[in-house]
């Protein structure tokens, strides 16, 4: 509604457009309020501008064309004569040129009179595209000199007439159309053909002579549902004394092939294919359901324009089947999906994970009465029936006889079975990992009893918030995250795992620098990849930076680097066996690594990690703690010293005032694994330092790190033997201002890197405060929470009330006023206000530099309704979803 405003009509006047007519094009040229641009309308015949194959194109009418030099943000802005009148909308411009196109009224102008009237506005098509053409050109497609002259004395202004140049298959002047005669006929001495072909002229319908759009649509605009008889000329068609033939068309209405309804799901959304889709890529309508965007449902955000033409089997030629289809599938349900791209014949199949448990599955059908969309949730998924037992279904099959292998191949089958291909999908960006990026990997199946358990690196599995499907020995099926840390351990249902899968051999010697090794890994086609090479170092030489966003990173962790590896993303580091016929022994887990350069571009590479060290003692303890019924948090509650360390060169170090008997002590520790001697240095502190804390009493950066607990430090790894979560403080010696300083340094809990509860508030994704987050916060931003949960927003999703308002990487602090310190408060707050639809709400926030702002978001709970995802207890395998808003623009399916 308008308010404050005095309206003034703008008259529209299509019929008072002429060449050399001088024109005003009032709008908002490039965002810019009220720009006004001169010009001279040049031409008024103009055929319709071309936008692209995927965008959308006007045609079937005359656009005028002037030089104004428009640009956007001026589309639909009108095109004023010198009386003030409207005579055209702009409606686009060129590229190379200072041209610009505006749409003629008059249909324009017939619409706005029947919506005085409160008529229907009714619109038909024949699914053919006409072109006007001169008379030249008309007589190089065969028409004759008489029919020219006749055309002119009939049309003295006329300068051609419409020509056919595009019949869509199937539509109703299509000969290929459901009931369409199959031969010609003659019908009262006139030759009557089944349907219209390019090349075609048009000279009459209905027995009025058309030269122009306007003319013909009149008459197709008011006959819908009704025949018309077109009458062409057809070179080289035998038209009787006339030389003209006849088609006899049922006009269709547009309204019904132009999409008013679609649906949501896994983030995807579907609706029939429109004619203006079918025209630009000459496909027939009702042929499959398109797919505007595939969200996450097709596990690629980028996957898009393409028809769905079968789901699990059954035909979805039309959004009614495809619902039908959907309705009855299972959440989590693997199928099959047959997709064809636009324009093409050949089909392609490919194998969907149905989602409704972290998208709603809707219906928006469009209120032409209310003017907005009324939105329909499909009933919950139906529980798939479980079978007795995991055997498959059929008869077994025949032994066949096999080759012996040799002992080598033999022992490579052995890892090759334990190796694991993940997919995961990210349904939104949270925890500083995005929705659009891909997660995949290669995993190690490190136990089989009580549960199965395999490795992954962080970069295949960032968080807990993900769909995962696993890959053993040739068999998919999901899996779930059990532990998150440096590393990810997944598990998945015992029954579905495959006989030949064993547990590899550990290697109990520690490698050294310049011992011989293989490295075996895993390509995403399960092929098995080796490479014999070297241990080139150990130690901290690759360090991983901040991200932006804040995520995840290998942090004090002692990495394994080889000379040459195979070209894979993951795998095992095993030692060389000393003869062809030894067993192989995994000594480190062969893992990827991401982190940005300083263009925060993402960047990734591969080292290991020593097994018995960093995997094996948490393997256990999930093992033992599931035996006593007693299962670990993802993230274990855990201490350490809120510190990134660094090494530094021994060189560099002898410099700074280290002592001789320390120096001495580097170099025979490093003799032990052939390495070089690198002292540890402070890098960053992973959390501000609590407020009232002297930075002199404390670790600072730069200290070199001598003595914990009184053992000396000579590599990272030997921090896991301090055993920090059952200390609350710790004795360290520094090498501080060339001196050796002793300081009692607090142990501080761990922040969680992922969390367990996610909401969706205005189309922000929020979620608690996750470790990353804190190791980017300034010191001076003292309004960042660090002493509660915090509320922080992993991302916003697109075409939301949030989108450009609501930050990411920000912190909420208020919400109408109201201060918010958790997910919870967050909620809560939601179901104490129930803000009307339309209300604008203020939101209050914070970034990791401590720059606060106070934005307005419109609420929308129609389309962006508050949601809360968190882990479902009862079902392990997956979350729960929950609505606590806009419930009443819910109708029944």
């Amino acid at each position: 509604k308008l308010k404050h405003i005095k309206v003034e009509e703008i008259e529209l006047h299509p019929d008072a457009a002429h060449v050399g007519e001088d024109i005003r094009v009032v709008g908002n040229d490039a965002g810019e309020k009220l720009s006004i641009l001169g010009s001279t309308l040049a031409r008024l015949d103009r055929h319709a501008p071309s936008y692209g194959v995927d965008s959308y194109n006007d045609f079937n009418t005359f656009y005028m064309q002037a030089a104004s030099g428009t640009s956007g943000g001026s589309s639909g802005s009108p095109v004023l004569n010198i009386q003030g009148h409207a005579v055209a909308l702009n409606a686009g411009g060129s590229n190379s040129s200072q041209s610009s196109f505006y749409l003629p009224l008059h249909r324009v102008v017939r619409a706005v009179e029947k919506i005085k009237k409160n008529e229907a506005v009714s619109r038909g098509t024949l699914q053919t595209e006409f072109l006007h053409k001169s008379y030249d050109e008309l007589r190089r497609l065969g028409m004759g000199e008489n029919l020219e002259e006749e055309c002119r004395d009939r049309f003295p202004a006329a300068t051609g007439l419409l020509s056919v140049i595009r019949v869509l298959r199937g539509g109703p002047a299509s000969a290929s159309r459901k009931g369409a005669p199959t031969e010609t006929t003659i019908v009262g001495g006139v030759t009557r053909v089944p349907g219209l072909e390019p090349g075609d002229i048009l000279f009459a319908c209905n027995g009025k002579h058309i030269t122009n759009f306007v003319n013909l649509w009149e008459i197709i605009d008011e006959s819908v549902g009704m025949d018309i008889t077109l009458e062409i000329f057809r070179a080289g068609k035998n038209g009787g004394a006339s030389g003209m033939l006849h088609v006899v068309s049922k006009v269709q209405d547009l309204h019904s092939i132009t999409p008013s309804r679609f649906l949501e799901l896994g983030g995807a959304t579907f609706h029939d294919m429109s004619y203006q889709i079918g025209r630009n890529h000459n496909c027939e309508l009702g042929t499959g359901v398109f797919c505007a965007a595939s969200g996450f449902l097709l596990w690629s955000s980028w996957s898009r324009d393409f028809l769905v033409t079968a789901v699990d089997g059954k035909p979805t030629k039309t959004l009614d089947q495809f619902i039908d289809v959907i309705r009855s599938l299972p959440d989590h349900k693997r199928v099959p999906m047959m997709t064809r791209p636009l324009g093409k014949s050949d089909e392609h199949i490919m194998m969907v994970d149905i989602d409704r448990h972290f998208f709603l599955a809707a219906l928006f059908e469009r209120d032409d009465v209310s003017g907005s969309w009324t939105r329909k949730e499909l009933e919950a998924a139906p529980v798939e029936e479980k079978k007795d037992d995991g055997k498959a279904d059929g008869p077994a099959s025949e032994a066949e006889e096999e080759e012996e292998d040799d002992a080598e191949t033999i022992a490579l089958d052995k890892i090759k079975s334990a190796l694991v291909n993940v997919v995961c999908r990210l349904p939104y960006s949270v925890y500083g990992n995005t929705s659009a990026s891909n997660y995949s990997g290669v995993g190690l199946v490190v136990a089989v009893d009580p549960i199965p358990l395999v490795v992954f690196d962080r970069t295949a599995v960032p968080t807990e918030m993900l769909d995962i499907r696993l890959t053993v020995s040739n068999k998919s099926f999901p899996g779930r995250v059990v532990y998150l840390g440096s590393f990810a351990l997944v598990t998945f249902d015992r029954k579905l795992l495959p006989e030949d899968v064993t547990v590899p051999t550990w290697d109990e010697t520690l490698l050294k620098v310049r011992d011989e090794v293989r490295v075996i890994g895993l390509t995403s086609d399960q092929l098995l990849v080796t490479k014999d090479s070297t241990i080139c170092s150990i130690g901290m030489n690759f360090n991983t930076k901040q991200c932006n966003p804040p995520r995840h990173r290998l942090i004090n962790v002692e990495n394994i680097n080889v000379l040459e590896a195979p070209s894979c993303w993951g795998g095992v580091i095993a030692r060389k066996p000393a003869t062809p016929s030894s067993p192989l022994s995994v000594s480190g887990f062969y893992m990827a690594v991401s982190s940005q350069n300083r263009n925060s571009d993402d960047v990734c590479w591969t080292q290991g990690i020593d097994i018995q060290r960093y995997i094996m003692p948490v393997v256990k303890k999930i093992q033992e703690n599931t035996k006593n019924s007693t299962p670990l948090p993802v993230e274990p509650p855990t201490r350490d010293l809120g510190i990134e360390f660094a090494d530094m060169p021994l060189s560099t170090v002898s410099t700074m005032g280290l002592s001789e008997r320390r120096f001495k002590g580097f170099v025979r520790a490093a003799k032990k694994f052939r390495g070089n001697p690198r002292p540890l240095v402070v890098e960053t502190r992973l959390r501000p330092l609590p407020t009232g804390i002297d930075e002199e009493t404390t670790l600072k950066i730069a200290d070199i790190v001598l003595e914990i607990e009184g053992k000396p430090i000579y590599r990272v790894s030997e921090l896991t033997d301090l055993h920090l979560d059952n200390k609350e403080t710790v004795e360290v010696i520094v090498l501080r201002g060339r001196q050796e300083v002793k300081l009692t340094v607090p142990t501080v809990p761990s922040w969680p890197t992922s969390g367990r509860t996610i909401v969706q508030f205005f189309g922000a994704i929020l979620h608690s405060t996750h470790s990353a987050a804190l190791e980017q916060v300034s010191p001076t931003a003292t309004l960042v929470p660090l002493d509660s949960p915090g509320v922080y927003v992993g991302g916003v999703s697109y075409g939301s009330p949030a989108l450009d308002n609501i930050r990411p990487t920000h912190w909420l602090l208020e919400v109408d006023g109201t201060a918010v310190s958790s997910i919870d408060d967050i909620l809560a707050l939601v179901k104490e206000k129930r803000w009307k639809q339309g209300d604008y709400v203020r939101v209050k926030q914070v970034s990791r530099k401590g720059i606060t702002s106070l934005v307005s978001v419109k609420v929308d709970e129609r389309f962006w309704p508050t949601l809360c995802w968190t882990k479902d207890a009862e079902n392990q395998a997956g979350w729960k979803q929950q609505r606590w808003s806009g419930e009443e623009f819910v109708k029944p399916f």
